[in-house]
């Protein structure tokens, strides 16, 4: 009896443990600056931060962002 209870237990914490996982609609996106050779990171259209990178760094930002499940490339 003391197992089925405890089988019991583990089966409903693991059934609401994990549940899917939702990709998320937000879009990433690199904006040039107007004049000088330098890109800023932006998620619908608003800047993450007043930073403004080189176009390397700038990539791996927006992944970072992507992998975090921040935004889509």
């Amino acid at each position: 009896m003391k197992y089925l209870k405890i089988g019991i237990m583990s089966l409903l914490l693991a059934s609401c443990s994990s549940g899917p996982l939702v990709a998320s609609k937000d879009t990433c996106e690199i904006k040039k600056h107007y004049k000088d050779n330098v890109f800023q990171v932006l998620i619908n259209g608003k800047a993450i931060s007043k930073h403004w990178y080189v176009h390397p760094e700038a990539v791996m930002v927006a992944r970072e962002l992507a992998r975090q499940n921040e935004c889509m490339p």
